[in-house]
């Protein structure tokens, strides 16, 4: 998935602009990506959630609720998000 950084509630370090995760599950409230980067918690995120099998995606509003490390060795991140609408 594709997401941009929209707004964030605290200013102590800025997520990235825009960056590309992969989804780790889908449910009716949010999703669970993997990413390079850890993402601020409370940060608004403009997403295109891309449709398996189709040449579209679906662009939704989402709000970072929480991340974490994964791992020791790799900059890899796991991160909640939450539907927004």
């Amino acid at each position: 998935m594709h997401a941009r950084t929209l707004l964030s509630d605290q200013t102590t370090s800025d997520p990235p602009k825009e960056f590309d995760g992969r989804i780790h599950n889908l449910s009716n409230g949010g999703v669970c990506i993997l990413s390079q980067s850890p993402l601020q918690a409370a940060t608004f995120l403009c997403c295109d959630l891309p449709v398996f099998d189709a040449p579209v995606s679906i662009p939704t509003l989402m709000q970072v609720r929480w991340t974490a490390k994964r791992g020791n060795k790799s900059a890899s991140y796991i991160s909640g998000l939450q539907f927004v609408v």
